[in-house]
Order: structure tokens, then sequence, then C-alpha cells
């Protein structure tokens, strides 16, 4: 009645799983996400209208020479039009511009000028000056607009040599610009600074009154990179990574429902597979059950990464305990143990071993166990981050406190083997990473006690024997038997 039943419960299984799995296909995620691909493609720049980045420091500079004349107006006025008033003069200034709107300067204007008695004087004007050009709209629009109009005010000082006054004045005008080519432009300026009336040597010295007018005309030349570049329109990407991380969720969201699924069928098939091998029906169901596992979407790790036999450990305790109840019960008897692949002699005589696959040994407990060649038991890796000897993960560690016990007790030698990934690095340097990771882990079992002597490190250098390629940066640890003299 059992085995119809559990016949009866292999043969329904596949078909409780596929119903169990019917909304979580992926025509789900295409229905809600059927332009995906799209999202995926290069977007093409959008700019920002009459919008650009603020000139870097070694771009935009330039330099403006010109002439023209200068005409002062104090108070008192004094006899004569603005005409006779007039001497030559010359300006040269140096400055940046920011952005195609803002920009500053630093001037100096000079030669000579009349004062209210119609005497000609020599002056100097320093002056540093804030720009607006009016005109940057149009020019940002139109890659074809030549003229600029640019206001501007500063502050600076102004010199009479006649009189050795240097007073503060607050200076504005306009300047005009048009492009001849890309880095001349030919202009026209209309100045003014404004001082004390006592700047001639003529009014009261703590108001306001004289003032000094340029006009001049002149050319100004780019220095350095010249242009403006252009600020990209971020909404579009903004959007659609919106999009994609509503789709990764998405994703997500299946992807953890699909991860509980896989594992309550591998659930079902392991309690399953427990129940025909406690009847004796595991072989004869066992293509059934890699049918349905193959059904459920679940598959063996038959990748290249080397696995740990965590469970190699306890089956090696079981083994020394009942070894060790033996050799207690059949004390100066000789017994062969035979196992699959190999044969093991116990004895209370010396001891010595050969790598043919058995050994005979003495008192120790060593004698009972399975032998590869040297080695005693299944190989465990500790695996550590890239170029370094520190492992990925520290709990790790926890599989050297039972390789630490096993040896101390049973006197066993320690053989650990550094490696590196050969796909990084050269011979030398993965020579000295491989020996570091052996070092360290030869630290970390003297520190749980095994003596020094009693290990072995090897370095294996870069090696490619796994994939992925991470699984080559890696320290192998092994139990030996130990070194003994063989006696007559």
């Amino acid at each position: 009645m059992i085995r119809r039943f559990l016949l009866l419960s292999v043969l329904s299984l596949p078909f409780m799983a596929r119903a169990y799995n019917v909304p979580m296909t992926d025509t789900v995620r295409w229905e809600n996400f059927p332009q995906w691909e799209e999202w995926l493609q290069p977007l093409e720049p959008v700019y920002l209208e009459n919008a650009v980045e603020v000139s870097p420091w070694r771009g935009n500079w330039f330099v403006n020479v010109s002439g023209g004349v200068s005409a002062f107006v104090g108070s008192p006025l004094g006899c004569g039009d603005i005409f006779d008033r007039t001497k030559p003069a010359l300006s040269v200034s140096a400055g940046k511009w920011l952005t195609p709107a803002i920009g500053v300067r630093v001037a100096f204007q000079g030669l000579q000028f009349k004062d209210a008695q119609l005497k000609s004087r020599n002056f100097q004007h320093l002056h540093a000056d804030l720009m607006w050009n009016v005109l940057s709209g149009l020019s940002c629009s139109k890659e074809d607009f030549r003229w600029d109009l640019v206001p501007y005010v500063g502050l600076g000082i102004l010199h009479n040599d006649e009189l050795d006054r240097q007073p503060f004045a607050v200076s504005y005008g306009v300047q005009g610009r048009y492009r001849l080519t890309g880095r001349l432009h030919l202009t026209a300026e209309l100045g003014c600074a404004t001082t004390f009336k006592d700047f001639d040597g003529m009014g009261v010295g703590n108001r306001w009154g004289d003032r000094m007018l340029l006009l001049t005309a002149g050319f100004s030349y780019t220095i350095g990179k010249r242009g403006w570049k252009r600020v990209v329109d971020a909404s579009p990407y903004i959007e659609r990574n919106g999009r994609l991380t509503g789709y990764a969720h998405s994703l997500r969201g299946e992807n953890e429902c699909l991860r509980r699924n896989d594992g309550m069928n591998a659930r079902i098939i392991a309690e399953l597979k427990k129940i025909l091998k406690l009847e004796g029906l595991l072989n004869k169901y066992a293509d059934r059950l890699s049918t349905m596992k193959d059904e459920f979407g679940g598959r063996e790790n038959t990748g290249y990464y080397p696995k740990n036999d965590y469970s190699g450990l306890n089956s090696l305790r079981a083994r020394l305990r009942e070894a060790q109840a033996n050799k207690n019960k059949h004390k100066g008897d000789t017994a062969f143990i035979h196992g699959k692949d190999t044969v093991y002699m116990a004895s209370d005589m010396g001891s010595s071993y050969r790598s043919g696959g058995f050994f005979q040994g003495n008192d120790s407990i060593v004698s009972s166990l399975p032998v590869d060649g040297r080695y005693i038991g299944p190989p465990i890796y500790f695996f550590f981050v890239l170029n370094t000897d520190r492992l990925t993960d520290q709990s790790q560690l926890v599989n050297l406190d039972g390789i630490a016990r096993i040896a101390k007790k049973h006197e066993l030698r320690i053989q650990i083997i550094g490696a590196a990934d050969s796909a990084t690095g050269n011979d030398s340097i993965n020579n000295g990473l491989s020996q570091r990771r052996a070092v360290y882990m030869a630290g970390q079992l003297r520190k749980r006690g095994v003596d020094a002597d009693r290990i072995e490190t090897v370095s294996a250098g870069g090696i490619n024997d796994y994939k992925p390629m991470e699984a080559n940066r890696n320290a192998c640890v092994r139990l030996l038997l130990p070194i003994t003299d063989t006696t007559d």
C-alpha cells in the first residue's frame, strides 16, 4: 500500500508543480514592459534654450586697446564748451567673460585733460568694472549675430599729476562691439568717471561734481579657448531612469517569487527522495526525480567552482569514534576495512603507509582514516579578495576550528596551498600573493594551537583551474599523515 501511495505521489507531483508555476511566467513581464529594449538605447542630447555653462578659467579672456579723446566737466564749469575741453586719451583693458551676458575687466585710461581754466593736465584712471551684455540672448539664438551692447559700472582711482591728487572715483558707461572674426572685435566706448569737486584744484573737496568723459574706439582680441558649452536637458534621462527603476523593482519581485517557488520544489523533492530511500525505491525512480527537477527549474551545481565538503569533518569525527571503539575492543588484532575506493588496515604494530590506497597503523587513531595518496579527508578551500591576503568573508575561518582540533588530537600534519588568479597580475606578483595567502592561513592555525612544525605551506602561484576566475584566489587546506620512521 505504501509503495502504491509513493508511486502516485511521484506521478502527480509534476502536475502539482506546473499548476503552482502558472502565474509566474515571462508573459506578465513582457505585457507590463513591452518597450524595455527601447529604454536601453542611447538618448540624443537635448539642450536647454539660451543656457550655457560658466566659462572655465582658461576660456574667453580678452584684451582691448583703444584711443580717443577726453573731456573734463568740472565744478565750477569755467569758460568754453565741451569741444574746447577735449584732449587725446588712451584706454587699455583686460578681462574675462564668465557667461555670454556677464563679464569683468580691469581698465587703465589716461593721457591729458583740460581743467576749468582750460589748462592741460596729465591724468590716469585705474578702475575695475562689471559688464553686462544686454544682447546676449540674441547672440545665443543666432549664430550669425555679430553685435554686442555692454553697459558697465565699476570703482577706481583718478590721479592728477599736477596737484598729486588721487581721489576715489565711480566709473560707468557703455561699450559697443562688432565681431569681425571669431576672436577679433571692433569696439567703441563712451565712459565717464565721477569724483570729488576739487580734483582739478577748484571746488569743494567733500562733494561729488567733477567728471571725466572719454570717447574711444579700438579693437578687442579673445585669448584662450573661446565659445560656450551648452547645458544638456536632464529631464529625458530622469524620466527614463524612473521607468527603468520601476522595471527593475518589478523584476526583483518576480525573481523573489520564483526563488521561493524553486525552494519549495527543492524541499518537496528532498522529502520525497528520503521516503523513496527508506522504502528502497530510490534507484527505481531516480530518472523520474531527475525529470521532475528539470521541469521545476532546479539544477545541480555543475560549475567548476571548487566546493567545500563541509560534511567531511563530521564524517571524519564519526569514523574516528568508531575506530577508537573498535581498537579498544579488539586491541592486538588486525582488521581489514574495505571501502569503495580504498582499503584500510588497523594494527597495533609499527606504522607506515604507501599511496596505493592503504596504509598500516599503530596505536594512533590515524590508522583508521581514509587515505588518498598523501591526504586524509576532503580539501577545504578558503577564498580571498582580489590582490590581498584578506578573506572574502571572515566567517570562513570557522572551518579552521574543526581542522585544528582533529590535527592536534591525532597529531596530523596540515598542508596549505596558496594560489592566485593568473588572469590578473604577472608571475612575480602572483607567486608572492599566493605565498602570503598560505602564510596567513598558517598563522590562523597557529593561533588555534597547531604547532608550526606540523604546518606545510606551498605557493602555487597564478592558476586558472576553476571558473569563475574568482575561485582561483584561494588557499587549499588538507590533512596529511604524520611522518614516522619505519622500524624493523
